[in-house]
């Protein structure tokens, strides 16, 4: 596990810096330059001079570490920005049904994860509407459409990206931990569960999630 956290960390970090970073074909002559520049470097004691800013290469690399930390270092970066507009959107179900098994088992061919479902008590009247394949950072996902009265939920589950749950704040629920963020009008709730990650959005306040959430049997 220790391993696949490393591998997935680095494959991150350079998927990262591939994507943001443009393609750029180098000037005429500068692979030559380059041998010269490190070749002169090599001769030289390493503490023969102070670091200044005519070393750009270094001071390049500095900068896209500093600017992809956060990327890297946490999976659920911009997971909840790509959440709120996949909710907003309502892109129509692909299979539509109330039944959370059926659900669960048609995502059984579809995604490489087992998509385990929250199990919603009576009380709060939430109706399973359907689901379809989604991608959310970066990642496939499972999209479950939900509805409680007049209002939509949409559940996102994934495979856990790894690193530190995002959100402007944070409680325990059922003896699990969920972070919240509030964007747009919707409130995104972030949890993790037997290795993989949930995102729920809502047209509610953040409070109003919480009393959904305490309602499942299990999630």
């Amino acid at each position: 596990a220790a391993c696949k956290f490393q591998t997935d960390y680095e494959r991150r970090f350079v998927d990262s810096v591939r994507i943001r970073l443009p393609r750029l074909l180098p000037a005429a002559g500068m692979r030559e330059v380059l041998i010269k520049k490190i070749s002169s470097v090599k001769e030289k004691s390493a503490y023969s001079r102070p670091l200044v800013w005519g070393s750009v290469p270094a001071f390049a690399v500095l900068g896209v570490v500093i600017a992809f930390t956060w990327t890297v270092t946490s999976g659920f970066s911009g997971l909840v920005n790509q959440a709120v507009d996949q909710h907003s959107i309502a892109s129509p179900v692909e299979v539509n049904t109330s039944d959370s098994e059926e659900v669960e088992g048609w995502f059984r061919e579809k995604v490489n994860f087992n998509v385990a479902l929250p199990r919603f008590g009576h009380t709060k009247k939430i109706d399973l509407i359907g689901a379809r394949l989604s991608h959310l950072a970066q990642n496939r996902a499972a999209l479950i459409r939900y509805r409680r009265g007049m209002r939509n939920f949409s559940l996102f589950v994934l495979s856990d990206p790894g690193g530190s749950l995002s959100g402007t704040s944070c409680q325990m629920v059922h003896s699990r931990q969920v972070c919240f963020s509030e964007l747009r009008g919707y409130t995104v709730v972030l949890w993790r569960s037997r290795g993989l990650a949930y995102s729920l959005v809502g047209e509610y306040a953040p409070q109003e999630i919480v009393e959904v959430l305490a309602s499942a049997q299990s999630f």
